[in-house]
């Protein structure tokens, strides 16, 4: 209950001007975390065995950097997310609605990591086309989505997502469980996260996070 009144005064836009603009948004050294976030991605999906035709990203937020390398190895990506106020965010980056975040500083710099030449344009084209539907998620219910994922993803992504919105350690091991039901037999889960890391903050939220 106590997560549950924090989020409710969560602010999508001040979430994203306080962690993905400038001065947090340095793309100058892999030492500062956006980059760092980034190449973690880069790399895992590089490797190829991370692929299928359905990846569900639990607990989106507002954000799609998270997508911007798994975007060439699936046919469809889910987004996920509590709060309808992100979901909403997410939808006006997808349909390229006027005063939507802009995210090409991130598709570029993902693009030049990746070194294949290919103009940012396209990858933003193709994670829009390719992310066709954004759901409410619930992670603290046996049936986080409400109704089984048919068929089971091929994997699931979650970045800074299970640690922000469970209370203590044994609750975020019962999230992960209840999202691994989401996943088909042999599918990959693939969490990103920070170690240690106890609060972060979203305009007049300060909202908490198992270490």
């Amino acid at each position: 209950a106590e997560l549950r009144e924090g989020y409710e005064r969560f602010d999508p836009r001040a979430y994203l001007r306080n962690n993905y603009l400038p001065p947090r948004a340095d793309f100058s050294s892999e030492e500062f975390v956006v980059p760092w976030k980034l190449r973690c991605l880069a790399d895992t999906f590089a490797s190829g065995e991370i692929r299928g035709q359905t990846l569900i990203d639990v607990g989106s937020g507002p954000t799609i950097y998270q997508l911007l390398s798994a975007c060439d190895h699936f046919e469809e990506i889910v987004a996920t997310d509590y709060l309808a106020v992100n979901r909403e965010e997410l939808g006006r980056w997808v349909r390229g609605d006027p005063g939507a975040f802009d995210w090409s500083p991130f598709i570029q710099h993902v693009c030049k990591i990746e070194g294949r030449g290919e103009p940012w344009q396209d990858k933003e084209r193709r994670l829009r086309d390719r992310l066709r539907r954004i759901l409410p998620i619930d992670v603290h219910r046996p049936d986080p989505l409400g109704a089984p994922l048919d068929p089971p993803a091929d994997a699931l992504l979650s970045a800074f997502c299970l640690e922000a919105v469970s209370p203590d350690r044994a609750a975020f091991a019962r999230a992960l469980l209840h999202v691994g039901s989401l996943l088909r037999p042999g599918g990959h889960a693939l969490l990103l996260g920070a170690l240690g890391e106890s609060f972060y903050l979203a305009g007049p939220a300060r909202l908490p996070v198992v270490p």
